[in-house]
């Protein structure tokens, strides 16, 4: 007997740019229900909705392939939130690590009913360091100190997503707001950073041990101008 017709490839389901290749996706079909229970306490003897609020929820990994990150991405980070493939954009991540190249993942969502069309965005293509490309880790601020380096990055790019339905409980309107970036970069040795306009420090973790080296762990977050 052959094998069955059974797919084994990752979709691009957000209309990836160049470089920036599909490792998964996952496609959520969602929906609500209204319930009533009986006297003795069954729903199924008692009454349950017809599906409401149907919608679909997006996530998209990849993985770069490339030398410069912001400019392969075109509108990527450029217009953060808007629609993108018929889909609206909620988070974007981007990971570096010394023995990798740049991945992430992008996410969001659609409704059935008044799908979004046009959402406000904000350009975040200043977060990451141009010429950012292969393995390794990018240097996001100025480092005055001569014995340390950074060893791992994360940003995550976020928006606030406020939907309301309408009498019947299916989506009737959508809009963004609140466009932020966090970064978190640990450093092997102890940094002296220039932080850039902007950027607000949340935390810097120090650590020792007698095992490994020291290190220290920048947490800072910037917030957006929507366009």
């Amino acid at each position: 007997m052959a094998d069955k017709l059974v797919d084994m490839a990752a979709s691009d389901i957000y209309a990836l740019p160049s470089n920036f290749n599909a490792q998964s996706s996952t496609d959520s079909n969602l929906a609500d229900f209204a319930v009533v229970a009986d006297a003795n306490g069954d729903v199924g003897g008692g009454c349950e909705s017809a599906a409401m609020n149907n919608r679909n929820e997006y996530s998209n990994p990849w993985g770069y392939c490339g030398t410069d990150i912001v400019s392969d991405a075109g509108t990527l980070f450029s217009t953060f939130g808007t629609v993108v493939d018929s889909k609206a954009v909620e988070e974007i991540t981007v990971n570096f690590r010394l023995d990798a190249y740049p991945e992430g993942t992008i996410s969001g969502h659609q409704h059935d009913d008044n799908p979004h069309e046009t959402l406000a965005n904000a350009n975040v293509s200043s977060v990451i360091p141009a010429s950012t490309g292969g393995n390794g880790v990018p240097a996001f601020f100025s480092d005055a100190g001569t014995n340390s380096s950074p060893i791992s990055a994360t940003v995550r790019f976020s928006l606030e997503h406020v939907d309301r339905n309408d009498a019947d409980n299916q989506h009737w309107v959508g809009a963004n707001k609140n466009f932020r970036a966090d970064l978190t970069i640990e450093f092997i040795g102890q940094p002296s950073l220039t932080i850039t306009a902007g950027w607000k420090t949340d935390s810097v973790v120090s650590s020792d041990s007698n095992s490994d080296m020291d290190t220290t762990t920048y947490t800072l977050h910037k917030y957006f101008t929507r366009t």
